[in-house]
């Protein structure tokens, strides 16, 4: 067992590919030092299966609660006025708020209109409470830009969650007060902005998340991965410390302090 502690900056261990193996991923996760876990919310059941296994597993487990992007593109107003409802009860309870953003990708695209308003509902509701934000943009940047510079300050920053923009966007991100989060894709072929942005940004702009059970990491002398753990935290933490010229523990050691200032950990 290493005696490291570092924190995952954004995983789901609510998701339902975790329900039957969970202590076992957990335990994994433990051996290699990653003892802290924030999650992204999706929608109201996945925020109660979140409080369920904070409950059992302790306060190393953060909770974040939110409308993913996803879930809006495919509701209707009426579904989300109802979550926006419950989310306002329940965000005192939570460490976070997210995932909110936008999503403009392949298949998410077709109800922008709602998206953007729940975005803006889901900021004010952040500022009300002094939450901290795990944003999720995809092919929205300029948008949630725009946004997030019409209702500053946020005083409580947050991150932006698995950003595979360029530099001039992170850089962007960073004056308003955010940390830029890297996953996986930092370990796969192409993703050429991001890792030219990488060696430019400092360490106490940056984080490091799984994103698991999702975007599993390419790790070298292994077999694909089929699901994606918060074990393979430091695989991608060796991505992001080749790319600039570092080691692992520094960018992992830093990372978790960056995670534990904005967390009030």
């Amino acid at each position: 067992m290493t005696s490291h502690n570092w924190i995952d900056a954004h995983c789901h261990l609510a998701s339902p590919k975790f329900r039957s193996s969970l202590p076992e991923v957990i335990q994994r996760s433990q051996q290699v030092g990653v003892t802290g876990w924030i999650q992204g919310g999706i929608e109201p059941h996945d925020w109660n299966r979140q409080k369920l296994i904070k409950m059992e597993y302790g306060s190393r487990i953060l909770t974040s609660f939110g409308l993913h992007p996803w879930w809006v593109s495919s509701a209707n107003p009426e579904a989300v006025d109802s979550a926006l409802k419950v989310l306002e009860h329940l965000l005192p309870e939570a460490n976070a708020l997210g995932e909110l953003g936008l999503d403009f990708g392949k298949g998410h695209d077709h109800n922008r209109a709602l998206q953007l308003t729940a975005f803006e509902s889901q900021l004010k509701l952040a500022k009300k409470f002094q939450r901290p934000l795990i944003l999720h943009v995809v092919r929205a940047h300029s948008e949630t830009l725009e946004i997030l510079g019409t209702l500053a300050p946020f005083p409580q920053g947050g991150i932006v969650h698995s950003f595979t923009g360029s530099i001039e966007i992170a850089q962007k991100y960073c004056e308003l007060g955010f940390l830029i989060s890297l996953g996986g894709a930092v370990t796969q072929e192409g993703y050429f902005a991001v890792k030219k942005a990488i060696p430019l940004l400092s360490l106490p702009q940056i984080v490091v998340e799984t994103d698991s059970p999702d975007q599993v990491p390419k790790i070298e002398g292994m077999a694909p991965l089929k699901i994606n753990e918060p074990q393979y935290l430091v695989a991608i933490a060796h991505g992001i410390a080749q790319l600039k010229g570092t080691t692992v523990e520094e960018v992992l050691d830093q990372s978790t302090r960056n995670l534990e200032k904005l967390f009030g950990i």
